[in-house]
């Protein structure tokens, strides 16, 4: 019988969809109530996923790992991934304070590539998270990875997702060096939008 068809690995997918679930409505009321509290709500929209069996494979031979579901639980973070977009960079550390003050979960890690951005011109802030999933025998914990970025930062990050896809190999120098230059100009952009927003704030007020 192949992973995918085991009754172990079921068992743990399941427990993904209920965690994945259970962040998604967390994130609702989280906002919903800053946005009662503030009057604004700096996100623009959200998209969930959980990993295919395919590229949990692919994920667990990059790391030359067995494929087990062992492996898969210990050893994969972002088996759940929930990707938050806002518009101004502001709101990026604003979402991630609001995230982080929860008392559903337990942040676990974050990582902050929007000032450290990764060699490619990766941006994005990164919250680890461990969701707490009622089962009828107990309670259980389940890795959440969480990436909120902006519309700009979402954008390059798309395209770079789409240029791995089509070429897995490796990226030509040439190209490598465009997208990083990409890299800088959204930064730029996000840097003059929210100065753009300061203005903004300042004036409405």
């Amino acid at each position: 019988m192949s992973l995918k068809n085991s009754k172990k690995y079921k068992e743990a997918m399941l427990k993904y969809d209920f965690a994945k679930k259970k962040i998604e409505t967390e994130l609702d009321i989280l906002m919903e109530e800053h946005e009662f509290k503030t009057g604004y709500n700096p996100v623009e929209h959200t998209k969930s996923r959980i990993k295919t069996y395919e590229s949990i494979v692919e994920k667990l031979e990059s790391k030359k790992l067995d494929i087990t579901v062992d492996n898969m639980i210990k050893y994969i973070n972002d088996l759940v991934g929930i990707r938050i977009i806002c518009t101004f960079l502001e709101e990026v550390y604003e979402i991630a304070n609001i995230i982080k003050s929860s008392k559903e979960f337990i942040v676990c890690d974050d990582a902050d590539y929007i000032k450290e951005p990764k060699a490619s011109g990766y941006s994005s802030y990164h919250i680890d998270i461990l969701v707490p999933v009622n089962l009828k025998e107990a309670r259980e914990y389940v890795k959440v990875e969480i990436q909120i970025r902006t519309v700009a930062m979402d954008t390059w990050a798309t395209f770079d997702h789409k240029l791995r896809y089509k070429l897995p190999n490796k990226i030509p120098k040439e190209v490598k060096e465009e997208m990083q230059k990409r890299a800088i100009e959204v930064m730029e952009l996000d840097k003059r939008m929210q100065k753009i927003n300061e203005l903004i704030k300042k004036y409405a007020d």
